[in-house]
Formats: structure tokens, sequence, C-alpha cells
């Protein structure tokens, strides 16, 4: 997809537009033919607010310039993907790059609340909403992979790193959330356990 139809879904000309970086299942390697393209789009505004754009098939995390920048200060895994991307999912990127500084601690308790808070709503929706639960599952134990990555090496350097456990969850007939819970909680939290154990790094 071109930047010229995300400008279209955001209602935006190219100059009110900072950055636009795809995310989602296109590049960690899990999409399908049904699934939608991400998007996060940083306004050139520096006062914009946080929020999201809808059309068929496309969805966009919109940032202004401040809560962006305020994102990648929290350590908010889901914005510093964007940071280390490969160029083909970097669909406009102004210069200089956004300032980021690596403080494993933040991460480290970043990465496990939101990994905590997936795994948590996975379980209280799974009887109703038993696929979009097995998508929150997996991005439980994403996060805090991607969170190691950055840890060790200071960058992401494998999008599809948690896709095996994906293709688990998803493989799986069972409809009882508790095996769910079984299996992955205890990897969940030697995931975070691990990250925990780095944040003590120099």
């Amino acid at each position: 997809m071109s930047l010229s139809t995300v400008l279209r879904v955001l209602g935006h000309t190219d100059g009110e537009v900072h950055s636009v970086f795809r995310a989602g299942s296109r590049v960690y390697g899990t999409a399908t033919a049904a699934s939608d393209e991400d998007f996060v789009a940083i306004l050139a505004r520096r006062d914009a607010k946080q929020d999201l754009a809808f059309s068929p098939g496309v969805n966009v995390v919109v940032h202004g310039l401040d809560t962006f920048r305020s994102a990648l200060a929290e350590h908010s895994v889901f914005a510093l993907e964007c940071l280390f991307l490969p160029p083909e999912h970097r669909l406009k990127e102004t210069r200089p790059a956004f300032p980021f500084k690596l403080d494993r601690k933040k991460l480290a308790a970043s990465a496990a609340s939101r990994s905590a808070s997936d795994f948590k709503k996975a379980g209280a929706r799974f009887d109703e909403e038993p696929a979009a639960s097995k998508k929150k599952l997996f991005h439980a134990l994403r996060v805090p992979l991607f969170a190691v990555q950055i840890a060790e090496a200071g960058a992401i350097h494998d999008y599809g790193a948690a896709n095996p456990y994906l293709r688990e969850i998803v493989a799986s007939d069972s409809l009882d959330w508790e095996e769910y819970r079984r299996v992955y909680g205890p990897l969940r939290e030697r995931l975070c356990e691990r990250l925990a154990a780095l944040s003590s790094r120099r």
C-alpha cells in the first residue's frame, strides 16, 4: 500500500505528516489474505492528540510529535517497533530521526505491564471472542520477546520471533482458556523474568 493511500485515510496532505510506518501482521510476517493493513502515522503538529483512523482494510494509529516522543520515552514496545523497522516498512520518515535512549529498567516495566494487560484481556474475553483472544495472547508473548531483543542488542532484529507461538495458538482447537493459561502463562512469566534480569545491565 502506498503513502498516498494512507494520507487519504488520514485526510491530511504529505506536508502535514511527519512519518508513516507499517505495523502489525505484515511486519511480523503473519498476515493472511484477509488481514487488514496497519500503520502508525505521526503528524507534523506537536499538539496533535493520539487517535485512530480507519478505512475498509486499513487501520492507522495516529500520533502527534509530542505523543509519539512520549511513547518512546515511556518505552512503549509498540512505538519502539517503528524505530527499528527495515526500510521497506518505512513509508515516510522525516529526518532527523526520533531520539531514543535505552533505559532497560523502564523497558522491562513497560513491556511487563503491557504483556500482563494483554494476557488478562485474553482470558477475560476468551469464551465470547476466542479468535480475538488468541491474538491478544500472541501479543502478550510478542511484547516481552521484542523487549528482550531491545535489552540485549539495542534493537529489534527479528520481528517474527513470536510467530511459532502464534501458529501453535491458532492451530489449537481447545476452547478452554485454562489450557492456554497453563501452557503460555509460565512462558510469559519467564520472558518477563528474563527481561527483568537484563534490566540490571548498564
